[in-house]
C-alpha cells in the first residue's frame, strides 16, 4: 500500500463554482512568514509557536505529491496562486502552517470563496480495477460556529473534504466547474444545528451551461448527514474509491455508499484545506491526520499475503521431519528461507494425518482450518491454531525474523514514522465444532507484543446467539515473564451467526485501543474505545485500570489474523473442524 501522510485536511469547492482547476496564477518566491504567529484559538492570549509543515515528516510525503492553492483575503473573491511541491521546504504562512507542540497542520482563511488547499496531484479513474483510493482524514474546526457569526444566513458553510475533477484529459479538456463530492460544516440546515453534511452531485452535468431539469434546484445534488459535529474534537473521515463506488465513512462507520458509474469518463482527484461558503469571519481548519492511500487488489484478493507467515498444528518434526516439537511455520517466497515451505494465495496447505486443509483460497476467501483432534501449542500457549502473524517492514531491506523487534511495530515507531495502526478483515465462520459441554471459542484477529505472554488484545467468537468479546489483559510483564498481578477482563462488541459475514477493525494509536465489529456492510457498528491508563467497566459491571504502560515507546506488537481456538484438542474430538474464511485483511500503518 502506498500512504501519503498528513496530520491535518479539508477538502473544499462550491457546490456551484469551481474550486478544483488549475491556479490562474504561479508565486514563485513564497512570501516571508509573518513575524506574529497565530493565535491558539482555546486562548487567543497564547501565542502558539508554528512551523513549516514540509519540516514535519508526517505530512513531508503528501507535500511531495501536491500543490497548494491559496488566496489573497484581501484580493478578489475567488483569487488564487499555486505553491508547488519543491517550494514547500521553510513555507510556512499566517494560511498555512503547523503548530510545533501538537504538530497538527492548519489552513486559515478569511473571506467569501477564498481557500487554502492541498491539490493531491493523482488524477485517477473512478471505473479503475483493482486499485482503492483513499483519503483518510482527522479534522476539527475550534470556533467555526463563533466564526460565521457575522456571515449572512445563507452563507453559512465551509467545506474540508472533497473529490473533484480534472476533465477528460489530463490538460483539463472536458472538465466541468462543479466536485463530485464535498465534505462541509453548515450552520443550519432543514433544522439541523451544526451538521456536517456531504454534498454529492448525482449527475456529471455541467450546470453553468446546461439546461436540462437535472440542473434544476436541487436535482443534481444530494446532501447526506454525517452526523452533529463535534468541532472541537477530532473525527474520523474516509472517503474511498472503488471500481465505480463511491464510500464515505464517519468514526469507523459506513454512512453511505453509491455508484459513481455516472462521473467514469472524468478523471478525480482528492482536495484538502479549507474552502469559504461564508462571509465576516475566519476558518481554521485543523488535522491530526490526512493521508492518500492506493490498495491494490490481485485480482479477488484484498490482502498482501507478502506481509505475514502462518503457523499451523503440526509440529516442525511433524511436518518437515526435523526442527523440534514446536508448530510449523510457512513464510512468503520474500523470506528465501531453505527450512520452511512457501507461503502464497496459490498454497493448498494439506495435512494428509487428518485429512485436512489448514490453509487455501477459495473464491476470493483465504480459508483457515483446524482439526479439534491434532496438533501441538505454540510459546505462550497450550492451544493449536492456523492463524497469520505479522512480519512489519520496519525498513527499506526487511527481514522475516521474529526473533527481534524488526517485524514487529512500535506505537510510536520512529523507524517509519507511524503513529497509527490498524488491522481491517471481513470474516466468515464457515464451520465450527458442535461439541457437548463445550462452546465453540475461537479468536480471529489479535494484537500481541514482541516478547510478552500476555496479549494486549484478542478478538473472540464463541458460537451462534454470544456477543463477540474483545478480551484484553489490563498489565503486562516484559521479557515474556508470568504476570501475578496482571487480570484478563472483556467487552461485549456485535453478535454473529455462523455463515454470516461481518467486519472488524482493531486500531492502537498513542491515546487508545479502538476495536469495532459491523456487518458486512459497515452498518450496525459498534465500537468501543479504550484509552490508555482509564478506568474501564468491563462485562461483570467490574473497573480495571487499563495500564498506561501499554503505550509505552519501548513495547512493540504485531497482528494476527486466522484462527486460534480456545480450548485444547483432543483425540475424541477427530472431525470437529473449524473453517473461518476472510474476504479481506488489511493492515494500514501510518
Amino acid at each position: 500500500m502506498e500512504l501519503r501522510t498528513i496530520t491535518l485536511a479539508i477538502l473544499a469547492t462550491l457546490t456551484f463554482g469551481c474550486g478544483g482547476g488549475s491556479s490562474s496564477s504561479s508565486q514563485t518566491n513564497p512570501p516571508t512568514p509573518p513575524v506574529t504567529e497565530p493565535d491558539d484559538p482555546s486562548d487567543p492570549s497564547v501565542p502558539v509557536e508554528t512551523v513549516a509543515p514540509f519540516s514535519l515528516a508526517q505530512y513531508k510525503t503528501i507535500l511531495e505529491g501536491s500543490t497548494l492553492q491559496v488566496s489573497d483575503p484581501n484580493g478578489a473573491a475567488g483569487n488564487k496562486d499555486t505553491i508547488y511541491s519543491d517550494e514547500f521546504d521553510g513555507y510556512k504562512t499566517d494560511h498555512f502552517y503547523a503548530e510545533k507542540t501538537s504538530e497538527e497542520l492548519v489552513f486559515s482563511m478569511s473571506g467569501y470563496s477564498m481557500r487554502s488547499e492541498v491539490r493531491e496531484l493523482t488524477n485517477f479513474d473512478v471505473n479503475q480495477t483493482g486499485i482503492k483510493r483513499t483519503l483518510n482524514a482527522s479534522v476539527k474546526l475550534p470556533n467555526i460556529d463563533v466564526a460565521m457569526a457575522n456571515s449572512d444566513a445563507s452563507k453559512d458553510e465551509v467545506t474540508f473534504l472533497q473529490i473533484h475533477n480534472k476533465g477528460t484529459e489530463s490538460d483539463g479538456t472536458g472538465g466541468i466547474p462543479h466536485p463530485l463530492l464535498r465534505v462541509v460544516w453548515e450552520q443550519e440546515r432543514n433544522s439541523q444545528f451544526g451538521h456536517y453534511w456531504a454534498v454529492l452531485k448525482i449527475n456529471a452535468l455541467n450546470c453553468d451551461q446546461s439546461s436540462s431539469s437535472a440542473c434544476d434546484g436541487g436535482n443534481s445534488y444530494e446532501r447526506i448527514d454525517l452526523g452533529k459535529a463535534d468541532i472541537n474534537n477530532f473525527t474520523d473521515f474516509a472517503l474511498s474509491v472503488f471500481e465505480n463506488t463511491l464510500t464515505i465513512s464517519v468514526n469507523d462507520q459506513v454512512i453511505h455508499t453509491r455508484d459513481i458509474e455516472y462521473w467514469e469518463h472524468l478523471l478525480s482527484y482528492f482536495k484538502a484545506g479549507v474552502y469559504n461558503q461564508f462571509d465576516n469571519g475566519t476558518a481554521n481548519v485543523h488535522f491530526k491526520e490526512l493521508r492518500y492511500s492506493e490498495t491494490p487488489f490481485d485480482g479477488t484478493n484484498r490482502w498482501d499475503i507478502d506481509s505475514w507467515k502462518i503457523t499451523i498444528p503440526p509440529s516442525r518434526d511433524d511436518w518437515y521431519g526435523s526442527g523440534g516439537s514446536n508448530a510449523a511455520e510457512l513464510e512468503p517466497a520474500r523470506c528465501q528461507s531453505s527450512s520452511k515451505d512457501v507461503l502464497s494465495n496459490n498454497s493448498n496447505i494439506i495435512d494428509e494425518t487428518v485429512n485436512l486443509s489448514y490453509f487455501n483460497v477459495e473464491n476470493g476467501r483465504m480459508h483457515f482450518r483446524t482439526d479439534m483432534s491434532y496438533g501441538v501449542s505454540t510459546a505462550n500457549s497450550s492451544y493449536i491454531r492456523s492463524e497469520l502473524r505479522e512480519l512489519y517492514r520496519s525498513s527499506d531491506n526487511p527481514d522475516c525474523s521474529t526473533g527481534d523487534t524488526d517485524t514487529s511495530w512500535y506505537i510510536d515507531d520512529e523507524r517509519t514514522d507511524a503513529t497509527q495502526h490498524k488491522l481491517s478483515a471481513n470474516i466468515k465462520i464457515e464451520q465450527y465444532p458442535n461439541i457437548s459441554n463445550q462452546l465453540p471459542k475461537v479468536v480471529v484477529g489479535q494484537i500481541h507484543g514482541f516478547e510478552i505472554k500476555q496479549a494486549l488484545v484478542k478478538l473472540l467468537w464463541e458460537g451462534n446467539g454470544r456477543p463477540v468479546r474483545a478480551v484484553l489483559n489490563d498489565d503486562f510483564e516484559r521479557d515474556n515473564q508470568s504476570c501475578d498481578h496482571c487480570e484478563s477482563f472483556s467487552v461485549d462488541l456485535g453478535t454473529y451467526s455462523a455463515g454470516e459475514a461481518w467486519r472488524y477493525t482493531i486500531h492502537a494509536d498513542e491515546t487508545a485501543l479502538t476495536v469495532t465489529t459491523s456487518d458486512d456492510n459497515g452498518e450496525n457498528p459498534i465500537t468501543r474505545t479504550l484509552r490508555w491508563g482509564d478506568k474501564i467497566r468491563d462485562n461483570n459491571g467490574d473497573y480495571v485500570t487499563f495500564s498506561q504502560d501499554w503505550a509505552a515507546s519501548d513495547v512493540a506488537y504485531y497482528f494476527k489474523a486466522g484462527i486460534y481456538p480456545q480450548f485444547t484438542p483432543k483425540e475424541s474430538y477427530r472431525g470437529e473442524i473449524f473453517d473461518v474464511s476472510f474476504g479481506e485483511v488489511t493492515v494500514e500503518h501510518y
